[in-house]
């Protein structure tokens, strides 16, 4: 979108009153929107411009843009809002739900694919656990060690995770049976290292994973798929 067209530029937001802007995005939000609207809102919302610096911190500002987009499930969309402004580590939500949206979808290749696209270092801990997972996934083991060792040393405890990259890299041949729901890396991590995988979803299961069991050919009854 080129915000020339609209009579847009970068400082369309610099003045306005962060009050205003919350009412009138809370107010959009609860509204269905035209075709023709919502392509104005689109625009408005993801021209690269100024944050306002009145009554409304910056985070607050970029999470206003982040809901809306996420509200609208437009993957294609947010990736190209991510990447334009390379704001991966940034917009640290967005940037999850897009790459946790294409994971459970067992669309790897589309979730990892994101981080190439970056240009920037980034601090999120998923958000770089992730980077790490798909810089082996996609044969640069190297790569990943060097950055998996740094953050080590910098800190970084996961033993969960350790576990099932050190088999990934090759340095254990123990499986980890261990399964974890607290992401769908987690449990993503969980299937891809062990054969003999299983897993039997209730009512308590996250949707995200339920999805990620349908799409990986993981539900094994009907019952299950009752539930």
């Amino acid at each position: 979108y080129d915000p020339e067209d609209y009579g847009l530029d970068i400082n369309m937001w610099l003045n306005s009153d962060g009050e205003q802007l919350k009412n009138i995005f809370s107010k959009i939000n609860k509204m269905r929107l035209s075709k023709d609207a919502s392509e104005i809102v689109k625009i408005a919302m993801l021209t690269n411009s100024h944050s306002p610096k009145k009554n409304i911190p910056e985070k607050e500002f970029l999470k206003f843009k982040s809901d809306w987009l996420i509200k609208n499930l437009d993957l294609e969309l947010i990736e190209e809002y991510i990447v334009k402004n390379q704001i991966f580590d940034n917009h640290p939500e967005l940037t999850r739900y897009l790459v946790d949206q294409y994971l459970s979808k067992a669309n790897i290749e589309k979730a990892c694919e994101i981080f190439s696209k970056n240009s920037k270092p980034i601090n999120d801990e998923y958000l770089s656990k992730f980077n790490i997972y798909c810089l082996i996934s996609t044969d640069k083991k190297d790569e990943a060690q060097i950055i998996f060792d740094l953050k080590k040393e910098l800190g970084f405890k996961d033993k969960y995770f350790e576990k099932k990259i050190n088999f990934l890299l090759g340095y254990s041949d123990k499986v980890d049976k261990q399964i974890s729901q607290n992401s769908i890396l987690d449990f993503h991590l969980a299937h891809l290292t062990n054969s003999n995988f299983i897993f039997e979803p209730n009512d308590k299961t996250d949707k995200i994973i339920w999805k990620y069991l349908s799409s990986s050919n993981l539900i094994n009854s009907l019952k299950q798929i009752e539930i």
